[in-house]
């Protein structure tokens, strides 16, 4: 295939992907990539459930003591929880590696004689992303918790206790 036949099926390509998304400039990806249900929908309307449960005791006062303990409102704790569950639908991008072609060993069998034969394969490129409820939310909180209860020291401490001996 020439390289203006390529470019064109290239071209095409990235003109039917509809809701794609660009990242610093480079070739758009389908917007299918960032946002995708985690977990099975039973299992999603499991956590639905058990969001509602937590709601109601909330409301109730029965998980007052946990919230105050943090120092927010029953209102405030009640917005984290929701935009947690939310949140875990929504994958912001940082950064896109870029496609790779890689050598793959295909077995073939030539007169009764196996034979490895080295493929190249394109490997799609990779989105790294940051999930809304799972990364930012959390993190945001802690960061509040941390400068509320001036905990810096222990805080990195504990991170160092965690970090040491999980990258060996």
């Amino acid at each position: 295939m020439t390289a203006r036949g390529q470019a064109f099926i290239e071209s095409d390509v990235a003109a039917r992907m509809v809701g794609a998304t660009k990242i610093h400039g480079e070739t758009p990806m389908p917007s299918s990539q960032l946002h995708y249900l985690p977990l099975t929908p039973p299992s999603f309307s499991i956590l639905v459930g058990l969001f509602i449960l937590l709601a109601v005791f909330i409301q109730l006062g029965i998980l007052r003591y946990a919230y105050i303990s943090i120092g927010v409102s029953s209102r405030a704790a009640l917005l984290l929880l929701f935009g947690s569950l939310i949140g875990s639908y929504v994958n912001v991008p940082v950064a896109q590696l870029a496609e790779q072609q890689i050598m793959s060993g295909r077995e073939i069998t030539y007169f009764g004689m196996h034979y490895i034969v080295p493929v190249v394969q394109d490997w799609p490129g990779t989105v790294i992303a940051v999930n809304v409820g799972g990364a930012l939310i959390p993190t945001v909180m802690s960061i509040y918790l941390l400068a509320k209860r001036q905990l810096w020291r222990a805080g990195f401490l504990a991170t160092a206790c965690v970090a040491a001996p999980v990258n060996q």
